[in-house]
């Protein structure tokens, strides 16, 4: 019979808390949460201390993992280790709780930037793109996009020459977002789970030809910032995305994801990827994945995807996607042009710091973080971590080395991603300034034109921004998808 533990706690009568672990019938009766609370302890350290990851720890917490009995047996030896005092707590910094009369920032010469040699480029790159999306004459071949988002794989795609006829999107404040930049957009059901097969036949009845299909089911079931669960229903969304992709039958199905969805599994033991390829031939169509990097297509950010192509089979067309267009500066044998940096994004805006604002971008303007924050990262090198400083006092209480870290002015942006405000949140932290990202810098790295529009509070266009397909990116798929397969105005 399977054995799993119950932690029961007492308060004697000097308030000493005594733990002791039991058996019990059932591992979720825990209180894992309770018992470390009680011990005045991090969810980060005691992850430390027990040697159980911190995200399965918090999955255990909220009761969404069952403990095992090797993990059970630890939290309690450690628990009941801590009360007797033979493990004594790492305290928080001092400096955290210090009250500084002058900031550092304004203690020392202030920093700055200059544009960089291809800052104008970039902008050209952003402003042809928009040119391209506003040209667009709705003559082209057509297209529906599912997932839409705000609307960044639609925008590339309108940009490559696509008349989108119709989009999907759950979400209302996305939606609107959406509506401000495609004022033409007609929406199918909100859920895609809702969209029955007599709304696709009356679509079919104008547009009887669809030549694309395009789409990014959402990720979280399959990301490593997820819990990767493998019972998560958006991991199945992909299966109504094809079922109504078998409906319309366009030529080509494109479905984009982050690149973790090639190494998960489903709850049958199937690895994603496969199952996918295997329901694009059930459908009639010629399946296969590539792995992207949006910086090798201009796009200033090192974000790798996987993207799905299906041709359908009648084409006898095998699925391709466009080689890359820059290239690493370190490999001499390349011929292409260098990818686009950092600072080529964004040095022609103003220099900021922690709580500024531009004068005429509402988009610019920082977030105001704490001085002991600023502190830990003043002097922290490009490419590194506060958690790397020599001094442990200028160190974050709790973390890796992969937070607290500030990006590299010559170099790719890392993945914006949808807390990119957050200095604790990744790689969030401005190269030369002391501070998190701007929602104009993110745009910039995400490769959208600054005439994009928003709508709605700033924690729902940071999240849009950090789901969405980087307009660059797609307009290349999307012109080399329309070059190759011959996809003309039906």
């Amino acid at each position: 019979m399977q054995r799993s533990f119950r932690i029961t706690r007492m308060f004697e009568s000097n308030s000493a808390l005594n733990i002791s672990a039991i058996i019990s019938a059932n591992g979720r009766e825990m209180d894992i949460r309770k018992i470390r609370e009680d011990l005045h302890v991090s969810q980060a350290q005691f992850s430390e201390i027990v040697g159980i990851p911190q995200y399965r720890l918090s999955g255990i917490e909220l009761k969404k993992d069952i403990p095992s009995e090797g993990e059970i047996v630890k939290i309690a030896v450690v628990a009941e280790r801590i009360v007797r005092g033979e493990i004594k707590l790492r305290k928080k910094k001092r400096i955290s709780k210090e009250v500084f009369d002058t900031s550092i920032v304004a203690m020392n010469p202030r920093r700055g930037y200059k544009r960089t040699a291809r800052n104008a480029d970039y902008l050209g790159l952003l402003n042809e793109l928009k040119a391209k999306f506003e040209g667009n004459d709705r003559k082209g071949p057509k297209a529906i996009s599912f997932f839409a988002g705000c609307g960044g794989l639609c925008y590339g795609i309108t940009a490559a020459g696509f008349n989108i006829v119709a989009s999907n999107e759950l979400v209302d404040e996305y939606r609107e977002i959406y509506r401000l930049n495609f004022p033409n957009a007609t929406f199918l059901s909100n859920d895609i789970k809702e969209i029955t097969d007599e709304e696709i036949s009356n679509l079919l009845k104008v547009h009887p030809q669809i030549d694309l299909f395009a789409g990014g089911p959402p990720c979280q079931g399959f990301s490593l910032a997820g819990k990767r669960d493998v019972d998560d229903h958006r991991n199945t969304l992909f299966q109504y995305y094809l079922r109504i992709a078998s409906k319309v039958r366009p030529k080509v199905v494109l479905m984009e994801n982050v690149r973790l969805l090639t190494s998960m599994k489903d709850p049958n033991g199937h690895m994603v990827k496969d199952e996918i390829i295997k329901t694009f031939g059930q459908i009639g169509y010629n399946g296969q994945f590539f792995i992207v990097n949006a910086a090798d297509y201009q796009v200033a950010q090192n974000r790798e995807r996987v993207i799905f192509i299906g041709i359908r089979k009648d084409l006898e067309m095998k699925p391709s996607i466009p080689e890359p267009i820059c290239g690493k500066t370190e490999d001499l044998f390349c011929q292409n042009s260098p990818r686009f940096t950092f600072g080529d994004a964004v040095s022609d805006l103003d220099f900021i710091e922690s709580g500024e604002s531009a004068p005429t971008d509402k988009f610019h303007k920082s977030t105001n973080h704490p001085e002991h924050v600023i502190r830990w990262l003043y002097d922290v090198p490009q490419g590194k971590s506060a958690h790397d400083n020599p001094d442990p006092s200028f160190r974050p209480p709790s973390g890796y080395n992969t937070t607290y870290k500030r990006q590299v002015w010559n170099e790719p942006g890392c993945t914006v991603t949808t807390n990119f405000n957050m200095i604790s949140g990744g790689n969030n932290v401005h190269p030369i300034a002391t501070r998190a990202l701007t929602i104009r810098e993110a745009l910039r790295l995400q490769s959208f034109p600054d005439s994009f529009r928003f709508t709605g509070k700033e924690g729902t266009i940071r999240t849009v921004i950090g789901n969405a397909v980087p307009p660059l990116l797609a307009y290349h798929i999307a012109k080399h998808l329309k070059e190759t397969y011959n996809l003309s105005n039906s």
